[in-house]
């Protein structure tokens, strides 16, 4: 393997304080309607199995945030307000703030892409699955100004 297999971004996410108000400006602005934004329960247990987990930093952590998908045109553009606990997006909201966080690129491929971003020096920092996918982040925001995210969706493939 010499390159990502997909340069067509299809995610862009984005740290905000007030996904309530966040969502609704970009409604506004764009004149489409008001996602649904998910939340979940903070209290909720959280289990972690091989096909539904979320990893970071080498640990099993909840990384709950509420969340709301724009479709824009081909591009995905995700809001999100984590809450208070160990994850990527809270991790960026208090370095930052509010703002681009993170660009993805769907993949074929999942692990085999994992270790080739590794091999260029851009080490996993976050790793999960939901069942119909998987999604990672790469500690890249020093060379390339944002995170870079790889998902792969439907079957689990090599």
């Amino acid at each position: 393997m010499d390159r990502i297999d997909n340069h067509n971004p299809v995610k862009i996410g984005i740290v905000v304080d007030d996904i309530e108000a966040a969502a609704r400006k970009y409604a506004e602005l764009f004149g489409i309607p008001m996602p649904k934004i998910s939340v979940p329960d903070p209290d909720a247990p959280v289990t972690h199995t091989p096909d539904s987990y979320t990893l970071y930093r080498g640990e099993y952590v909840p990384a709950r945030t509420k969340f709301a998908n724009l479709q824009m045109g081909p591009v995905t553009v995700e809001l999100l307000e984590p809450y208070d606990e160990p994850s990527p997006w809270n991790e960026f909201r208090q370095k930052h703030g509010q703002g681009v966080h993170f660009i993805t690129f769907t993949v074929n491929g999942f692990e085999r892409h994992i270790e080739f971003v590794e091999s260029k020096g851009l080490p996993l920092i976050h790793k999960g699955e939901y069942g119909s996918g998987r999604y990672s982040y790469f500690d890249s925001e020093d060379v390339l100004g944002v995170v870079l995210g790889l998902q792969e969706l439907g079957k689990k493939q090599a």
